[in-house]
């Protein structure tokens, strides 16, 4: 079985256009001419003319060089693979003829594809330019996560060292109602500074490193108190 292949050339050259179809249709039997049945008139508006032509030439000759086949695929016997496999292919015939689809050439058709390459190089984004500037942020000298930031300084210079055992009486009270605390908490539970806080920390409690309880503070076994009391009663 032979076959032949249809390829649709555009005209984009009238030199070169000219010579091969002088050179092609000088062999008889090889050019067809297709034409629809219900044409319109010859004469057309200036709009119309730039349509897709009604006539095209099909110019049939051979293929040199190349080996082409048509395969079918069959999968049938797949069912739901049929998305996922490949099915039993077969040969059903070589391909030893292509036929190339040729537009007419015509003032019409050129002024089409001139239409045609002018509307695809244009931008698709355009710069517009605004005759008032829109300002949607207004600029702030100070923002309110610097105001923050500079009360939290502020108070911090403004605390002062307490007595140590006063301090420490403090954080003791403070670990009687919960278990575990943070530096951050301990601190402005007891309005000192975090040096001085981690410092006294550092004698009577045990940082810890691991989870579930990972960067919080809790007392020393000998400062455990509560664990104490909780034997007595049982």
């Amino acid at each position: 079985l032979n076959l032949f292949v249809l390829i649709e050339i555009p005209l984009v050259h009238d030199k070169e256009a000219s010579s091969s179809d002088s050179l092609l249709n000088s062999t008889s039997g090889n050019s067809l001419s297709a034409s629809r049945s219900n044409r319109v008139g010859a004469v057309k508006s200036k709009q119309a003319s730039f349509t897709i032509p009604d006539e095209h030439s099909f110019v049939i000759g051979d293929i040199r060089n190349q080996s082409l086949a048509v395969l079918c695929e069959d999968k049938s016997g797949l069912n739901e693979d049929a998305d996922i496999c490949s099915g039993r292919l077969s040969i059903e015939g070589r391909v030893v003829k292509r036929a190339d689809c040729r537009p007419p050439q015509t003032a019409d058709y050129m002024r089409m594809k001139i239409k045609q390459i002018e509307k695809s190089s244009q931008p698709k984004r355009h710069v517009k330019q605004m005759e008032k500037a829109e300002v949607k942020f207004k600029p702030i000298a100070v923002h309110a996560e610097m105001l923050a930031r500079e009360k939290q300084k502020k108070e911090g210079a403004k605390t002062v060292r307490a007595d140590k055992d006063v301090v420490r009486q403090a954080i003791f009270h403070a670990f009687e109602k919960h278990q575990y605390y943070r530096l951050i908490d301990l601190q402005k539970l007891t309005s000192q500074p975090p040096g001085f806080v981690k410092e006294i920390l550092t004698e009577i409690a045990v940082y810890n490193t691991m989870p579930p309880h990972k960067s919080m503070w809790e007392l020393k076994p000998e400062y455990r108190s509560y664990r104490k009391d909780k034997k007595e009663t049982e």
